[in-house]
């Protein structure tokens, strides 16, 4: 069985009137993030991870903070992209393992 091993790292400052999204759920708090999309920094570490293990460029390649398309955009979205993106290459995600700091 082949198997390939990503890492993914994001970070986002904290600004006021935006959402805090972690993991796709809204988190009740004052502050969000900072990012063009909705600054969900799990998914984003997450997507990175499995470009970099499929052997494919960074998040910001697919999704540049540039294109209007991805303005605000739900990341569970663009996590979607990814696993269709590895899938192509005939990946699949068999195993997942988080660490979040906050």
């Amino acid at each position: 069985m082949d198997f390939r091993v990503g890492f993914g790292y994001d970070s986002h400052r904290f600004a006021p009137d935006r959402p805090l999204v972690i993991g796709g759920i809204v988190i009740p708090f004052e502050l969000g993030l900072a990012a063009h999309s909705d600054g969900d920094v799990l998914i984003h570490a997450v997507c990175d991870a499995l470009l970099g293990a499929a052997g494919l460029r960074d998040i910001g390649t697919y999704f540049p903070d540039n294109d209007p398309t991805w303005k605000n955009v739900d990341s569970t979205k663009l996590l979607a992209k990814v696993v269709e993106l590895i899938a192509e290459r005939g990946w699949k995600v068999n195993n997942l393992d988080c660490t979040l700091i906050l």
